[in-house]
Formats: C-alpha cells, sequence, structure tokens
C-alpha cells in the first residue's frame, strides 16, 4: 500500500520538484539580470566620472597653462619694467655725474682764474694795486660827509698812497669843484638878474644849499 502511495505521489513531487526548479531558475535567472543592469549601470556611471574626471583633467591643464603663461608674461613685463627703471637710473647717474664734473671744471676754472688774479696783484707794487669795490663804496660815503668830505677827499687826492684811490678822490674832487663853479655863476646870474630886494634872500638860500648838498 505505501508502494502504491508511493507510486501515485510520485508525479505529484516529481512536477512539484520541477516547479519549484523553474521558480529557483526564474528567480535566479531575475536575479542574474538585475545584477547585470546593475552592473551595467554602474559601467555607465563609472564612464561617465572618467569622461568628467577626463574633461575636469583637461580644463585643469588648460588653467595651469593658461596660468603659467600669465606668470611668464608678468615675469616678462615685470624685466622689462625693471631694464627700462635701471636704464632711465643710470642715464640720471651720467647726467649728475657730467654736470658735477661740469661744475668742478667750472669751479676750478675760476679758482685758476682768481689765483691768476691774486698772482697779478700780488706782483703789482703796493702804490698800484686794484681796489676793492667795497673800499670805493666807503670811500664815496665819506666824501659825500659834509665839510669833513670835502676836506678828506682833498687830503686823499693828494697825499693818498694808493694810486687808484688817488684818482677815485680826484674824480670826487673834480665834481665838488664843477658842483662850485657852476653854483658860483648861478649866483651871478640870479644875482644881476634879480631885484635888489630880493638879491640878498636869495644868495642867503643859494648859499645854504650849496653848503648842504655840494660840499655834502
Amino acid at each position: 500500500m505505501a508502494d502504491d502511495l508511493n507510486e501515485k505521489m510520485e508525479p505529484e513531487i516529481s512536477e512539484a520538484a520541477e516547479a519549484v526548479e523553474e521558480a529557483v531558475k526564474e528567480e535566479a535567472s531575475a536575479v542574474v539580470e538585475a545584477a547585470e543592469e546593475k552592473a551595467i549601470d554602474a559601467g555607465e556611471a563609472v564612464a561617465a566620472a572618467a569622461v568628467t574626471a577626463s574633461a575636469a583633467g583637461k580644463e585643469a591643464a588648460k588653467e595651469a597653462e593658461s596660468a603659467a603663461k600669465a606668470a611668464k608674461k608678468a615675469e616678462e613685463q615685470a624685466a622689462k619694467e625693471a631694464a627700462k627703471k635701471q636704464a632711465a637710473a643710470d642715464k640720471e647717474a651720467e647726467k649728475a655725474k657730467a654736470a658735477k664734473e661740469k661744475a668742478d671744471a667750472k669751479l676750478e676754472k675760476k679758482r685758476q682764474k682768481r689765483a691768476a688774479q691774486q698772482a697779478l696783484i700780488d706782483a703789482c707794487p703796493p702804490q698800484y694795486r686794484p681796489v676793492s669795490t667795497s673800499k670805493y663804496f666807503w670811500l664815496a660815503f665819506l666824501s659825500c660827509i659834509p665839510f669833513v668830505g670835502f676836506i678828506l677827499t682833498i687830503f686823499l687826492s693828494i697825499a693818498g698812497r694808493n694810486r687808484n684811490v688817488k684818482n677815485f678822490e680826484k674824480a670826487i674832487l673834480a665834481y665838488y669843484i664843477i658842483a662850485i663853479v657852476i653854483a658860483l655863476i648861478a649866483m651871478i646870474v640870479i644875482g644881476v638878474a634879480l631885484p635888489a630886494a630880493n638879491r640878498a634872500e636869495v644868495i642867503q638860500s643859494l648859499g645854504e644849499i650849496f653848503g648842504s648838498v655840494s660840499l655834502g
């Protein structure tokens, strides 16, 4: 009876086993297909990432090349500017050096001229030595003092030791003499032309003017 039962159940078991086997195969096939799809998607993502990374690498390389070119250009520009400034500085230094040499040469020439003039002055006898401008100024100032200046002018024009001073005082004395002569002529002319009533007053006024101006 058991054998009969087994014989009866054997087809059902076989069918069930086949059904289970088919289900397992289908499920395994579905899993494999899903895994293959995931693998394809992952491959595509990796490829896309690789393309993106390659593009980023190219962009980075391009930017690095541009930065290198810009840095090189800036360096060349800076070198040109530095060379230009150095050339300008050298030119200014050369110009300053030439100006200094010229000034030194001019100063040396003045010194030589002054030394030559001093040598000529030292070689002159004391009575013929040149007189400085300041001495002429003070001599003229003293000669303009009323009465005292006139006496000093006469003394120096006669008894002066230096010929130049004597000639200068003689010139001032000549001005005094000319002024006196002109004043006398004016007094005579005015004395003759004016009435007798005003003659004494005018002569007195001219005498005062002559004393304060001509001798001063």
